[in-house]
């Protein structure tokens, strides 16, 4: 019986992807990279042994599955793994792809129930979970009556949204329900006035398969990119987090890559915040694991967990985003500690290259910038990002 498969992932610009793929490479798998962006993270990494620019899928989906099955009969591959918001495309063209191959990914409807922050705040209720009192709104005068009625700090987001781009904390809403600078939701684009809760954040990631998890990992949020992800990894091994995460998957059967973001408030209860059903940093805390990489192929008889007392970070994201939020000596001290204590995830010695590519990635990005007038990153998910989009 062979053992080594041939894997497609998709979204090589990520660290994360990147990651994934060392791992599986590490394992003995063939790693095969699909990208639309023109310069990534995985181009040149020595586990990735060919790599396809394929359409962006956000502006031509049908084109982006057709070049994916293509590339899936030709490199003969055994199993696709989306792992960034094209996932969704992948998704929708998904009985389409399992003609070629095994898809780590579940059905559009349930992926759009976790992408929405407010559908998914139902199915977090119903396995018993905390959740903020949240209120939906499609108009700037439901949105100022929310807010003006809140009984306390809220948090403004979009439905639809990804690395807390447009977040918005409004500290004293009775001050800020007439401001002419409130966001404006729509029917289309609606948005939610979630109550603020102050605490401990936690983030989460796991693999199932039909219900059960086969590789999880959960860390501290520390520090951030601006409001963003999470750049500083650390296992929490957090037992409420991990007890959800369990019985949520569990509940829905569940397969796939699944994410949460949590918070735990000073009194030790824990709110979930939003569901992220694809691939993120958590994976990083799998470094060298090779025994991890078999979590995505099917199930096992255990869930693989992180080993050891693993640091790492983001290196440039800790250098740019960490010194801009030092606001004080002990956030100073801390950040300093946490920076030379870590592993950066992108540097490593048996895989160099991609190290350097991420400068020649932002420089790409920052000409975008430039060019459309958008942040970078606006510019870094624009051609894969979802918010909704009919099939």
């Amino acid at each position: 019986m062979n053992t080594k498969k041939s894997v497609l992932l998709t979204g090589g610009r990520a660290p994360a992807t990147l990651e994934l793929a060392r791992l599986l490479g590490a394992a003995g798998h063939r790693v095969i990279v699909a990208e639309s962006a023109r310069r990534h993270l995985c181009q040149h990494s020595r586990y990735v042994e060919r790599s396809y620019q394929v359409p962006p899928p956000r502006q031509q989906p049908d084109a982006y599955v057709e070049k994916l099955c293509e590339i899936m009969q030709r490199e003969r591959i055994d199993l696709l793994i989306p792992t960034c918001e094209e996932i969704f495309y992948v998704s929708r063209g998904r009985d389409q792809l399992l003609g070629f191959g095994d898809v780590l990914v579940e059905r559009l409807d349930v992926l759009r129930s976790l992408h929405d922050k407010w559908l998914f705040a139902e199915m977090a209720r119903e396995v018993g979970a905390l959740v903020p009192q949240t209120v939906r709104v499609q108009s700037p005068a439901q949105l100022r009556e929310a807010v003006q009625q809140a009984g306390g700090p809220v948090v403004l987001k979009p439905v639809y949204s990804r690395f807390a781009a447009h977040v918005r904390i409004i500290a004293d809403p009775s001050s800020a329900a007439g401001q002419s600078t409130l966001p404006e939701p729509t029917a289309e684009q609606p948005w939610l006035v979630q109550q603020f809760i102050k605490g401990r954040q936690v983030c989460s990631y796991a693999v199932a398969h039909d219900g059960q998890l086969t590789l999880y990992a959960d860390y501290e949020t520390t520090h951030t990119a601006g409001q963003g992800a999470s750049i500083h990894f650390v296992y929490a091994a957090h037992p409420q987090v991990r007890d959800f995460v369990t019985r949520f998957v569990r509940r829905h059967q569940f397969s796939g890559q699944i994410a949460f973001d949590l918070i735990e408030n000073e009194r030790g209860e824990l709110y979930v915040i939003e569901c992220n059903p694809r691939l993120t940093s958590g994976v990083h805390l799998f470094t060298e694991q090779r025994e991890a990489a078999a979590a995505y192929f099917s199930r096992l008889g255990n869930t693989v967990v992180p080993a050891g007392d693993q640091t790492c970070m983001l290196g440039m994201a800790m250098l740019t985003y960490g010194i801009a939020g030092l606001t004080n000596k002990d956030k100073a001290k801390r950040w300093a500690s946490d920076l030379f204590s870590a592993r950066d995830v992108l540097l490593t010695r048996d895989d160099p290259r991609p190290f350097f590519d991420q400068f020649w990635m932002l420089a790409d990005l920052a000409w975008q910038s430039i060019r459309t007038r958008k942040s970078m990153i606006a510019c870094s998910t624009s051609d894969i990002e979802w918010n909704g989009e009919e099939a």
